[in-house]
């Protein structure tokens, strides 16, 4: 990366720009992030019945596909609204909009197959290391377990019952920041999919990784940089997300068209290095 390029600058002119992107059309930013709290509210809910309930099957069944559900309308939505928010920084005429985002411009057979693409490349990649982190949560669980039982019956803890902790918390570190690594790498696939839509499959991931490469440290800062945003949702129990949520996803919309531009800007002068080049001049002898 050029010298040239300050990350702390170049930060804060990224969020003052999501900032004023958001407060352009507020209100339609928070449409947009609606579902999502929505939801969250929905499944606490559903939750505490099911806990009330605990034996019943049919709730423990409605439970789940609650879940299901919820979980493809919160992928859905995020998408869309990852749509929006690099329209509405690319032109100050753009609205957020989500009723026509979410029940007509992106629910053509084209955009669909597009996000939905998305979706799938990005599960692939993560899934892997997602299993190896619950392999660890449930070698741990089994193991604390164990340890209980052996205190509720006054029984000497087995030692290969402390190994079996140390492997799972141990899987559990390890694999969560691998798992955070790569879901890093792919963390502009969204984007890409918006401003590439020809792209398919593997395409999506391979610019992803090209765009990422140096830069995924910078967009951890970026969300760090958020701390006290994501604090301030949580002691309001989500309530504060209705503008957090909008101002990230802005916010990461605007890295990944400044980070496109640099990529951009890098091949173009590459191109005019090559056409620059002097060609050596091969002298013949003359006969």
């Amino acid at each position: 990366m050029d010298e040239s390029y300050d990350r702390k600058a170049i930060r804060k002119k990224i969020k003052q720009k999501a900032k004023t992107t958001l407060h352009r059309d507020l209100w339609g930013n928070v449409g947009l992030t609606a579902p999502i709290i929505l939801i969250f509210y929905l499944e606490l809910f559903v939750s505490y019945v099911a806990d009330e309930h605990s034996s019943s099957t049919a709730l423990a069944i409605t439970n789940l596909v609650v879940a299901i559900a919820a979980i493809l309308i919160i992928t859905y939505v995020q998408y869309v609204q990852s749509y929006q928010s690099l329209k509405q920084l690319r032109d100050d005429s753009e609205l957020a909009q989500p009723m026509q985002s979410w029940f007509k411009t992106y629910l053509t057979k084209h955009w669909q197959r597009t996000l939905w693409l998305s979706v799938w490349m990005v599960t692939l990649f993560l899934i892997g290391w997602g299993a190896l982190v619950f392999v660890g949560q449930l070698v741990t669980q089994a193991s604390f377990l164990l340890i209980i039982i052996s205190s509720l019956t006054y029984t000497p803890v087995p030692s290969f019952v402390y190994w079996l902790l140390t492997v799972g918390i141990t899987l559990i570190v390890v694999f969560a920041i691998v798992y955070l690594l790569k879901l890093y790498k792919y963390i502009l696939v969204p984007f890409i999919g918006y401003n590439e839509p020809s792209l398919k499959g593997f395409q999506l991931i391979a610019k992803s990784r090209q765009l990422m490469v140096g830069h995924r440290w910078e967009i951890f800062v970026m969300h760090l940089s958020f701390f006290w945003w994501v604090l301030l949702t949580v002691v309001t129990l989500g309530l504060a997300g209705f503008y957090t949520i909008p101002y990230m996803v802005l916010t990461l919309a605007g890295y990944f068209d400044t980070l496109n531009d640099a990529q951009k800007q890098q091949a173009e002068l590459e191109i005019q290095e090559n056409k620059n080049k002097v060609q050596p001049v091969v002298l013949q002898p003359s006969n």
